[in-house]
C-alpha cells in the first residue's frame, strides 16, 4: 500500500452533522476523479487541492456538516478513497513523491512462474515483510486464515486471507487502526493479489486494483 505526505486544509462551517454513508462519500470521489481527468495542463501539485476545493464545499453544504472535526475526517477518508478508486489521482501522486520501495506497475496481470512447491511454502503461512512507496517496512504475519500487518508507528491491520489457484490470492479487510488504511478501506473491501516469481527467496507479487490497474511488488520472507 502506498503513503502520500500531502496536506490539504480546508475550513468550512456548516448548520448540522450528519453521518455519512462509505456510498456517498465514493459518490464525491467519482465525481473529483472525472474533474482530475480534465486538467491536464495543470501543474500536478495544483490538482489536488483544486479539486478537492471544487467538489468538497457543495459536499459539505449538501450533507449540513457543521463540524471542523467532521470535514476533517471526511477530508481524510476522501483522500484516501480517491487513491483507491481512481488511477488518474494516484498518478497525479506518483508523480510528487519519490518512490523508495520495489513497487511498479506492470502491463497486466502477469502469469505464474513459481512451483505448487514454492507456492505452498507462501501459503502455509510465517512471517514476512514488504516495502511501503515511501520505503517504510510493514510487518506480515500470515496464518491459515489471517494477515496482520504491523506498521513503524505500532499500528496494525486485520485481513482476512483466502488463498486461490495459481498463486492468487485475496485479502479481506476487517479493521486497522492505522490512519491511511483505516481511511483507505471499508470491513469487508477485496483486495486481488498474486505471486508471479520468486527470486532467491523473495516473492514477486502482483496487486490488481478495481480499475483494472496492476502493480507489482516484492514481499521478502523474515530471518
Amino acid at each position: 500500500m502506498k503513503n502520500y505526505l500531502i496536506l490539504i486544509f480546508i475550513s468550512f462551517q456548516f448548520n448540522s452533522i450528519t453521518s455519512q454513508t462509505i456510498q456517498q462519500i465514493d459518490s464525491v470521489c467519482i465525481k473529483m476523479c472525472e474533474s482530475l481527468s480534465g486538467l491536464k495542463e495543470i501543474k500536478d501539485d495544483a490538482k489536488v487541492t483544486i479539486i478537492f476545493q471544487k467538489h468538497l464545499p457543495d459536499f459539505y453544504e449538501k450533507v449540513n456538516i457543521s463540524s471542523q472535526i467532521v470535514a476533517d475526517s471526511i477530508t481524510d477518508k476522501v483522500y484516501f478513497r480517491l487513491q483507491k478508486n481512481c488511477k488518474d489521482f494516484r498518478d497525479v501522486l506518483d508523480k510528487l513523491e519519490e518512490n523508495k520501495s520495489d513497487w511498479i506497475t506492470l502491463p497486466e496481470k502477469p502469469k505464474s512462474k513459481v512451483s505448487k512447491k514454492e507456492l505452498s511454502s507462501f501459503f502455509k503461512g510465517g512471517n514476512f515483510y514488504y516495502k511501503e512507496y515511501d520505503g517504510k517496512i510493514v510487518n506480515v504475519l500470515i496464518t491459515q486464515n489471517k494477515w496482520i500487518e504491523t506498521f513503524e508507528d505500532n499500528t496494525s491491520s486485520k485481513l482476512l486471507f483466502h488463498p486461490k489457484k495459481n498463486g492468487e490470492f485475496d485479502l479481506e479487510f476487517i479493521e486497522s487502526d492505522n490512519h491511511i488504511r483505516k481511511n483507505l478501506s471499508i470491513k469487508g473491501d477485496l483486495y486481488n493479489y498474486g505471486i508471479y516469481e520468486l527470486n532467491d527467496g523473495i516473492f514477486w507479487v502482483w496487486l490488481s486494483q478495481s480499475d483494472k490497474t496492476t502493480y507489482g511488488f516484492r514481499i521478502y520472507p523474515k530471518e
